[in-house]
């Protein structure tokens, strides 16, 4: 059964015409009669529409006109480089941008919502419905920083790894923040003041760079990097924390990076599991797994992201 027939059988047993349908999305009743004779494909936000006046999942509907579909086929860093040069909504670039900066920024404490951010992303302004409610500057700097920080990994990820290419992200996360304007804060440099994650003693100031250095020459001298390659060099990364604020964030789109170099599927870690990162990051030399989990279930996610927006587009390409 095509997309065309199972339209046709969906309507039909919710007992609506094709005008009722065409009503609702706006369209000529002759153009629902076309959907369905498979003349033309329905677009993205028709699919979306669709599924929901059905009320089942895009998936039901879609299912078997992709069973070729591979995702180990898909190429993750050119598919985003192609959609971000597109500028368009609607498409796995447009929602890695939102959902990564959201959930990035959040686990750091920011007080933007979701709505929030994909409202700053799409229109480069911010609206806010609740009354006195205070809104930190440095929240919106952040999230449009790391909007560009994105762009900027993105253009670089076939690139090997460099202590200039990370002191680069983390200037990119935090200039033009409250930060930014204190001298020893050293935006786009390693810190000049002892700092910590949680409970867990990180590298003096004084062998920041010793440390680094010996953490790059480690990781680019592996042949075949892993995921658990990246994870690991991750967790050493949050340990030497090298900057004064921001090695989270500049931690955790270094991973994104280096699975996309690697040919890896990415993934952003969710704010909703926070504590599940935290937890293996803290108790990583007992147990790996709890982090190495918590990874792998982001990725999970990111897979399910990503079958969504291919899987779409190839439905309406043809």
């Amino acid at each position: 059964m095509n997309l065309g027939e199972r339209i046709k059988k969906y309507r039909e047993e919710c007992k609506m015409t094709q005008k009722d349908i065409a009503k609702i999305l706006g369209v000529k009743p002759g153009t629902i009669s076309k959907y369905e004779s498979c003349m033309i494909e329905p677009n993205i936000e028709a699919i979306k529409k669709l599924a929901e006046i059905f009320k089942i999942t895009i998936d039901e509907l879609l299912k078997n006109d992709n069973e070729n579909f591979d995702i180990s086929k898909i190429n993750v860093l050119e598919v985003l480089r192609e959609q971000k040069e597109m500028k368009l909504k609607g498409n796995l670039y447009h929602n890695t941008q939102i959902v990564f900066a959201y959930n990035t920024n959040h686990i750091e404490g920011s007080k933007l919502t979701e709505d929030q951010t994909r409202f700053i992303y799409e229109t480069n302004f911010l609206i806010t419905k609740k009354d006195n409610e205070i809104i930190n500057i440095d929240d919106i700097a952040e999230t449009l920083n790391h909007f560009k920080l994105v762009d900027y990994m993105l253009d670089i990820a076939n690139e090997q790894l460099t202590e200039e290419m990370i002191k680069v992200f983390h200037k990119i996360l935090k200039t033009a923040t409250s930060d930014s304007m204190k001298e020893w804060f050293n935006v786009g440099d390693y810190k000049k003041i002892a700092n910590e994650i949680g409970n867990i003693r990180t590298s003096a100031p004084k062998d920041v760079s010793k440390n680094m250095k010996d953490l790059i020459d480690w990781y680019n001298q592996k042949e075949n990097v892993s995921i658990n390659d990246i994870i690991e060099f991750h967790v050493r990364f949050e340990r030497i924390h090298p900057f004064q604020d921001g090695n989270g964030r500049v931690g955790r789109i270094i991973m994104f990076k280096e699975c996309l170099k690697n040919n890896i599927i990415p993934f952003i870690i969710l704010d909703k599991y926070k504590a599940f990162y935290y937890r293996g990051l803290y108790e990583y030399d007992k147990e790996k797994g709890y982090l190495i989990d918590t990874c792998l279930n982001a990725q999970d996610n990111y897979i399910k992201m990503i079958e969504y927006y291919i899987k779409m587009e190839l439905i309406v390409v043809g």
